[in-house]
């Protein structure tokens, strides 16, 4: 009894003791306290965060594809000189499937092959092949037709492009005619013509005139096609034999119709000194600078790799042949086949006059009445230098150059009954036409052009010469002549499309 006592006391005892510790009331928290444990509560909510395991990623479930009806099945069958249409029955009878066959298929048509546990698939394309026939699938229906339809884009601007440039002349002149002897009279004439005509007509440079020829040409006798040259868009009608070359051959043709060459210009004028009068020794530089990677086409053409070392080499020859001056930096890009025109100089007018007369009675006759118009006539005093890249599949160029400077050295006057009635430009020419076979990254030189310039110079006696109105008493001006050669270099690179 005494020990129920004692355990009763003790519990007593032990929540008295608790009941005196009182429990903290948390509307009586500090501002402090409660910030301090917000924070835990994140912190630990970032931690529980962390260590749950990320989702598995999202598997998508695989494509659905349709199985052709002609897979892993094979045929047997040997044919000679067969119907196409009895082939195409035992074809369409081993792989379960409803033949229809258009109009179109000629009935004649016969086909001689063996096959031995072919693929079906494998032996309907031969058959097809064979026949120039194509086929659609179309659940268990195997439609058949002998002409079909494919619509091809060409991305291609209709532009037309043409030059014609005629280089030489009549280099001989003609001789007047002589009298013979004993009364008897003859003439006789001598002559002698060389010229180099470039011409690059438009039409040769037609783009859709030149494909729609080779479309007919391309064509069965039961073909037919459509070309909106708006739209670049060619609808075709064809066998499938004819429709595959066609694709192959667009596939070609647009290929080499967007291949592009930039080619970047520089036209220098050199002023030769004396020990250069004959123009810059090309065939020095090549032989001690370039000799294992310069090809001369001629004495004034080249083409060298391009580099640094090698241009700069060009620049130290010419700068030691005379005093250089670049005349203009022109860059353009050139489509594979056309046309470019590079000028640098200025345009003279010049007016020609033209009479042209209208007859009228008067009531006693007929009169003339005259009626003055003047034609403008441009002249450029310049260089103008034409360009057409043609780019081969290997990656080479074939550029057409023709460079042709041109300088006015005065004027001749037209004189109607002692009246002036029009000008025409005295012009110093020098042209050069050639063809050649050049690379990608590769420097085309041009050389040779040479001209004499005529120009005044005056010398003067110093500071009396400069005196004002007496100045002329101590000073003389004469003609000098200087020997100009121009140089063209052309860096050429490739533009793939």
């Amino acid at each position: 009894m005494g020990k129920i006592i004692s355990l009763i006391g003790l519990l007593l005892l032990m929540l008295n003791g608790c009941s005196t510790t009182p429990l903290p009331n948390p509307n009586l928290l500090s501002h402090e306290s409660r910030n301090a444990s917000a924070s835990d509560e994140i912190r630990n909510f970032k931690d529980v965060s962390n260590r749950i395991p990320s989702p598995p990623p999202m598997i998508l479930p695989s494509v659905y594809q349709n199985i052709s009806p002609l897979s892993g099945k094979t045929v047997t069958l040997a044919a000679e000189n067969v119907n196409l249409r009895q082939i195409l029955y035992v074809i369409a009878q081993t792989a379960g499937l409803n033949l229809i066959l258009d109009t179109d298929i000629d009935a004649n048509s016969t086909i001689t092959l063996t096959l031995h546990q072919a693929s079906t698939q494998e032996a309907l394309d031969t058959v097809m092949e064979l026949s120039g026939c194509s086929y659609v699938l179309k659940g268990n229906m195997l439609y058949v037709r002998q002409y079909t339809q494919r619509t091809f884009s060409i991305p291609y601007i209709h532009t037309q492009s043409s030059f014609d440039s005629a280089l030489g002349g009549d280099i001989l002149g003609a001789s007047g005619s002589k009298s013979g002897s004993s009364g008897s009279s003859g003439s006789s004439s001598l002559s002698g013509k060389f010229a180099l005509n470039y011409k690059n007509p438009a039409e040769a440079n037609d783009f859709y005139k030149q494909l729609e020829t080779n479309i007919k040409e391309s064509l069965s006798p039961n073909g037919k096609y459509t070309l909106n040259r708006f739209t670049g868009t060619l609808v075709v009608t064809d066998t499938k034999k004819v429709l595959d070359n066609l694709d192959a051959m667009l596939q070609k043709i647009n290929k080499s119709a967007s291949r592009q060459v930039l080619i970047e210009a520089k036209i220098l004028e050199v002023v030769l000194n004396d020990e250069h009068q004959l123009g810059v020794n090309w065939q020095t530089l090549s032989q001690s600078v370039f000799q294992q990677t310069i090809n001369w086409s001629s004495a004034i053409t080249a083409s060298m790799s391009y580099s640094d070392p090698n241009f700069k080499a060009v620049m130290t020859a010419l700068h030691s042949a005379g005093n250089v001056e670049t005349l203009s930096n022109p860059n353009i890009k050139v489509t594979s086949g056309q046309s470019a025109l590079i000028s640098s100089g200025k345009i003279v007018p010049y007016w020609d006059k033209q009479i042209t007369y209208t007859t009228t009675s008067n009531g006693t006759g007929t009169i003339s009445i005259p009626e003055v118009t003047y034609t403008r006539r441009d002249v450029l005093d310049g260089i103008s230098l034409g360009v057409t890249p043609k780019i081969t599949e290997e990656g080479q160029i074939i550029l057409n150059i023709i460079p042709v400077t041109s300088s006015i050295e005065g004027e001749k006057f037209n004189r109607d009954n002692g009246v002036e009635v029009g000008s025409a430009p005295i012009l110093s020419i020098k042209e050069a036409g050639t063809v050649i076979h050049a690379r990608d990254n590769e420097l085309v030189l041009i050389g040779g052009l040479i001209n004499t310039v005529k120009k005044d110079e005056r010398k003067s006696v110093p500071l009396l010469g400069d005196l004002p109105g007496v100045g002329f008493l101590f000073s003389q001006t004469y003609k000098k002549e200087e020997k100009h050669e121009l140089v063209i270099l052309l860096k050429l690179n490739l533009v793939e499309p």
